[in-house]
């Protein structure tokens, strides 16, 4: 590999964004892409900040010689960094159910945590988007298949979540569903991107779970 698709390599082993990358090295997030796409290579105080943020040996980023947690600096935990948080990634029956009073799904079930800089309260949760209903096939915004959401179920508030793409649940199915909440005039709808799905109109058939607050996802 080269110094470029190890950085990468890396943090997506520590499960981190470039966003949280950034942050915790010190720069902006185009920085952290251009050394992923070997535009160019940090060095300097960035090289160490950056071996420190993926707990690794600097001298193994830049050759890949050696075992890369040899000589590795310690490493913070990113949470106590400006405002970074770890959060579950839930299946999207657990989305389903994460709200509810009485809800069997707890912490222990959860196998998968990822970092994100999203402001977002302490019941926020990730998911994977499954399928293509929120792909704009026009352009953006598009929430392609693999995506990672990050969704907040705090401040639900019909009116707060107009015109936001939100996680809501059918009432009688265990899983959740990924889409626009439009209000127009009496009528409420869930709107796909992708113009090749049908909307769904809101007649107290559905609860919303949370709204998203960021998409995360590989170019």
């Amino acid at each position: 590999m080269e110094m470029n698709e190890r950085i990468r390599a890396r943090r997506t082993e520590l499960k981190l964004t470039q966003s949280v990358l950034a942050k915790l090295v010190g720069v902006n997030r185009v920085t952290v892409t251009g050394w992923e796409s070997g535009d160019y290579k940090p060095g300097g105080e960035n090289l160490q900040a950056l071996a420190a943020a993926l707990e690794c040996n600097p001298q193994w980023l830049v050759d890949g010689k050696g075992d890369p947690r040899d000589n590795a600096a310690p490493a913070s935990p990113p949470t106590a960094h400006f405002g970074i948080k770890e959060i579950p990634v839930l299946s999207w029956v657990q989305a389903g159910e994460w709200t509810e009073s009485g809800s069997s799904v707890t912490i222990r079930d959860v196998t998968e945590w990822i970092f994100t800089t999203a402001a977002v309260s302490s019941s926020a949760f990730a998911l994977r988007v499954r399928g293509d209903s929120m792909t704009n096939p026009t352009g953006a915004p598009s929430i392609p298949e693999g995506s990672l959401v990050v969704v907040d179920p705090d401040c639900m508030a019909s009116d707060e979540a107009n015109g936001k793409i939100v996680v809501a649940q059918l009432i009688g199915s265990t899983e959740a569903t990924l889409k626009k909440y439009v209000v127009d005039g009496p009528f409420k709808y869930l709107v796909p991107l992708n113009p090749n799905y049908r909307s769904l109109e809101v007649n107290g058939n559905c609860k919303l779970v949370g709204i998203v607050r960021q998409v995360i996802m590989d170019l």
